[in-house]
């Protein structure tokens, strides 16, 4: 693997999946796959058996030994933008097989599981601005925890983009409030009880 993708890789499971999603994005289009180094190889040699999400990715290597070498040195050999595009694809597909961006399975297991509690900035922001679209529960109570503690997002817009009543809304930052009450305290107006 590349010490390139390593390092966005580790800013991802650090919680900073912003390098990551970046360069994924310069391998645009529906076709970005027909630039990697995987492209019109046996499919069957990133598919290794005895790996998947629950096994221990030390003891695959040890089973596998040098059969990952070709593999893996053809994703390390990769462009940047690709590896990464691969590796995010994977994470939205949640895609539990296979070696992607040079991680067996087994070794994307961490990452599979912080990308599933990650929140998709844009979309937390677009609700706070009263966009309404579809929200993962780790998006909606960002969203909550953010409107909870900061008092300059307008109730009604809030409320808007995550599809509930302005009332509904007001009950949920006072939850969220109790729940973490060592968080800076917004009071919005005359509605906050």
């Amino acid at each position: 693997m590349s010490t390139e993708i390593s390092s966005l890789i580790e800013a991802a499971l650090q919680g900073n999946w912003a390098p990551l999603v970046k360069e994924s994005r310069k391998a645009a289009g529906k076709h970005w796959a027909e630039d990697a180094r995987c492209s019109n190889q046996e499919i069957n040699m990133f598919v290794p058996l005895w790996d998947g999400p629950r096994e221990d990715p030390e003891t695959v290597k040890s089973k596998l030994g040098t059969s990952l070498n070709r593999p893996r040195n053809l994703c390390a050999s990769c462009p940047l933008a690709v590896a990464a595009r691969c590796l995010v694809e994977s994470l939205r597909e949640d895609d539990e097989f296979g070696i992607r961006a040079g991680l067996l399975a087994s070794e994307r297991s961490a990452l599979r599981a912080a990308w599933q509690r990650r929140a998709n900035e844009r979309a937390v922001e677009s609700a706070l601005q009263g966009c309404t679209a579809a929200l993962s529960k780790v998006e909606r109570d960002a969203v909550i925890a953010r409107f909870a503690t900061d008092s300059s997002f307008d109730p009604a817009a809030v409320a808007r983009g995550l599809g509930v009543t302005h009332e509904y809304l007001l009950k949920l930052a006072r939850r969220h409030r109790k729940k973490w009450p060592t968080a800076p305290l917004a009071l919005h107006g005359a509605h906050a009880a």
